[in-house]
């Protein structure tokens, strides 16, 4: 009896767990669809064109949203780039109308955080982008890409700048 009920319990726990990243895969495709829709939509209207700004807006975490701003804040008072050379929604400067997004695979770290592998197409190449995306506010967000890089480059050149006595930081 203490079998069966193991078993059972095992199963509930997979179905979860299947459901779940079932359902972060959804969130994920439907993110870059909408991100991919836009820019394809917008393509000749420079002047109405969403920016990535506007899409971090929508689907970053809380935290990983509060640090981008920061770092973008930055780089206007420096007047260069130092995370946004690139667009990280597509994984480079430029970008074709055969913009495609496939997610590969999602793995539960814990019932709230997960890693998401997506293969990004664009200007026909693609790009492996490792996504780290957590579940607040009831939905899934992005907390990272390029497999946690971004989120440790923004904090060291925060870090950076302030021991350069350029910016006050206080992140508490």
């Amino acid at each position: 009896m203490h079998r069966i009920i193991t078993i059972v319990l095992m199963l509930i726990t997979f179905l979860n767990v299947n459901a779940q990243t079932k359902e972060i895969e959804k969130r994920v495709n439907d993110i870059y669809n909408h991100v991919f829709t836009e820019m394809v939509e917008h393509w000749s209207d420079s002047n109405n064109r969403p920016t990535s700004c506007y899409f971090d807006s929508l689907y970053f975490s809380k935290e990983l949203l509060l640090l981008d701003n920061m770092i973008g804040d930055l780089e206007n008072l420096l007047q260069e780039p130092i995370i946004h050379d690139s667009d990280h929604w597509i994984c480079a400067q430029d970008w074709c109308k055969d913009l495609s997004v496939k997610v590969i695979s999602v793995e539960m770290i814990n019932e709230k955080k997960a890693t998401v592998v997506v293969n990004i197409h664009n200007c026909e190449n693609d790009y492996k982008q490792i996504l780290t995306v957590v579940y607040e506010r009831n939905n899934w967000f992005i907390d990272d890409m390029y497999n946690n890089k971004m989120r440790k480059d923004i904090l060291y050149w925060l870090d950076y700048y302030k021991e350069e006595g350029l910016i006050q930081l206080s992140r508490e």
